[in-house]
């Protein structure tokens, strides 16, 4: 089969286009089922006259969205709006949509910034630094790279060492069941976040539904200060991210014992040889860190963003 040029409609996602979506994007399909932060009015399909879906794209506001109505935010502070595009790459031809696909999202973020007009917004895209057509699609749209996503590899089959924690700190698998418990985590997460800022709840929520997810949290009495998760990534790999320590709690050797709890638990529990996670690049005390528990360079991934 292949497309005819304009045999096309770019419309609104609906909940039967999922299982098509399904066939070339798995992840996409399921962000778009599961989890809230994707809303039907921010995703595009890209459908023809026989009900294929060609392509799909969607705007979804990413932690810095949640900040706007601070009024304590920096004159330089940007929100994000992270846009991302796939084409169905089962039918030929299908690529042609790729331009109409992007202006109905380019469109759309433009409709969302414009309930903030005195704040500054940034479209945003991140990609793998060896994907040098997806980098050229972009660079043509007038993107720019922001900074460098550097992802961290540490082979489970080396020894991993053991750090002991203050006298006062515990460590719990947290498994956060409660609303409550859930509010409080993210609390501490944006408290311990410098950088990135906490995510929503139905991010969490949407991570937490994951057969593999787990997480190693310190507290000192009923107090989170700090926590690692981690969640699948196949058979053999799994990721340890969202890792932060409050402040206060900093350089009490906390970040280095629930890490390495972690990665032992991916080892002897779960049978994983690999674990990843993902750091800025420009996080100097971060990858000095995670260098310190044996993580090496994997990969590069590049962030890039239209001012809009």
């Amino acid at each position: 089969m292949k497309v005819s040029e304009k045999a096309y409609v770019v419309r609104n996602y609906i909940e039967d286009d999922a299982s098509k979506i399904g066939e070339f994007n798995f992840m996409a399909m399921l962000a778009y089922q599961y989890n809230k932060d994707y809303e039907t009015s921010n995703i595009f399909c890209a459908v023809d006259v026989e009900g294929h879906v060609l392509g799909v794209g969607h705007v979804v506001p990413d932690q810095t969205w949640y900040l706007l109505k601070e009024s304590n935010q920096p004159e330089d502070f940007v929100c994000k709006l992270n846009v991302d595009l796939s084409i169905n790459d089962h039918i030929a031809n299908s690529e042609i949509v790729i331009d109409d696909l992007y202006e109905a999202l380019l469109k759309r973020a433009k409709h969302l910034r414009a309930g903030y007009p005195s704040n500054k917004f940034s479209l945003n895209h991140v990609i793998e630094s060896d994907d040098r057509e997806e980098i050229d699609y972009y660079l043509s749209k007038g993107f720019v790279t922001k900074r460098n996503h550097l992802i961290m590899k540490r082979n489970l089959t080396e020894p991993i060492p053991t750090y002991e924690l203050p006298n006062n700190i515990t460590v719990k698998n947290w498994r956060m069941d409660t609303p409550e418990e859930q509010e409080q985590y993210l609390a501490a997460e944006d408290a311990g976040d410098e950088i990135g800022g906490a995510w929503s709840l139905n991010h969490l929520r949407w991570t937490k539904s994951g057969s593999e997810w787990d997480t190693f949290t310190a507290f000192a009495g009923d107090q989170v200060v700090g926590s690692v998760m981690t969640w699948g990534l196949g058979e053999e790999r799994s990721a340890t991210e969202s890792i932060f320590v409050l402040p206060e709690w900093r350089r009490k050797g906390i970040a280095k014992a629930i890490i390495t709890k972690a990665l032992k638990f991916l080892r002897e529990e779960k049978g994983k040889t690999e674990a990843t996670l993902g750091v800025f690049g420009d996080n100097a005390k971060a990858i000095a860190l995670y260098q310190s528990l044996g993580y090496r360079m994997l990969s590069i991934n590049i962030e890039f963003g239209l001012e809009i």
